[in-house]
Formats: C-alpha cells, sequence, structure tokens
C-alpha cells in the first residue's frame, strides 16, 4: 500500500511538473520589454503602466488581466479620439498579433493602475505582471518615469 502510494505521488508530481513546463514554453513566445510606469501627478494615486509586447509565435495570444504589486485595482485601458475628444475606456483584452508586437504607450493601450498603494518616485521599479488567454504569466519590473520622460 506505501509504494502504491508513494508511486501515485510521484506520478502526480510529474504530471504537474510536465503541465508547468508546457505553460512556461507556451509563454516563451510572449515577451515584454521596456516595461515602465509614469510617476503619478500632484500626489494622485492613479497611475499607467507601459511596455512593448512581442510574439514570436504562431498563435495568436490576448493580454486578459494584469496586476501589480502596488496596487490592487488593475485594469486593461484604451485611449482613442472619439469626434475630437480624448477618452479612455477599459477593454477586456489586448489582442498580440502572432509574429508581432503591441506597444503599450500613453495615447493608445495602456495599463492602468488605481488605489495605488504607496508614493511611486522616479527610479524605483513597480513589478508588472500580465496575464494571458491561455492562463501563463509574464511578470517584469517596470521602471517609474517622471512625466517628462515619457517615451
Amino acid at each position: 500500500m506505501t509504494l502504491r502510494r508513494s508511486l501515485s505521488f510521484t506520478v502526480a508530481a510529474a504530471v504537474l511538473t510536465l503541465t508547468a513546463a508546457a505553460a512556461q514554453a507556451q509563454t516563451q513566445t510572449v515577451t515584454v520589454r521596456d516595461a515602465w510606469v509614469r510617476e503619478p501627478m500632484g500626489g494622485r494615486n492613479v497611475t499607467g503602466a507601459f511596455a512593448i509586447v512581442e510574439n514570436s509565435g504562431a498563435t495568436p495570444r490576448s493580454i486578459v488581466a494584469a496586476t501589480a504589486d502596488v496596487s490592487d485595482k488593475v485594469e486593461l485601458h484604451e485611449m482613442k479620439n472619439e469626434n475630437g475628444m480624448m477618452r479612455m475606456s477599459p477593454l477586456k483584452k489586448f489582442d498580440v498579433p502572432a509574429h508581432g508586437t503591441l506597444e503599450l504607450k500613453p495615447g493608445s493601450f495602456h495599463v492602468m493602475l488605481f488605489d495605488v498603494t504607496r508614493k511611486l518616485v522616479a527610479g524605483e521599479t513597480v513589478r508588472l505582471t500580465l496575464t494571458l488567454d491561455d492562463g501563463s504569466t509574464i511578470s517584469t519590473a517596470a521602471q517609474v518615469r517622471k512625466m517628462g520622460t515619457m517615451q
């Protein structure tokens, strides 16, 4: 009985390891670079996060959620011009094309951090995690930048 239980645990551990490895292999096709967070203006506790997301794989991917270590409320957003007015609206996902790039940037697609839990100062980093449509995640360090150095 002990041998059978030990064998069951070994098989279960192997299955979990292979599942995690498969998820990691899928995630490796999507990478994040040049991530940054805008320093909040005037003591506000809301800001945006930006990055370049690249998909080297043959399958399109979508970012379906995001988290940050400095905020419990994080949303995917888009800024766009509607009848001469810039409007920001939440989105359910960002599409990252196969063999393509999605740029999260001011005035376009971005990640909003609400109710930031501490003062963010230029030069420090924020841990940003993106969740993909396959359930995998990508974490990156996003540098806090002053408003004047947004590019």
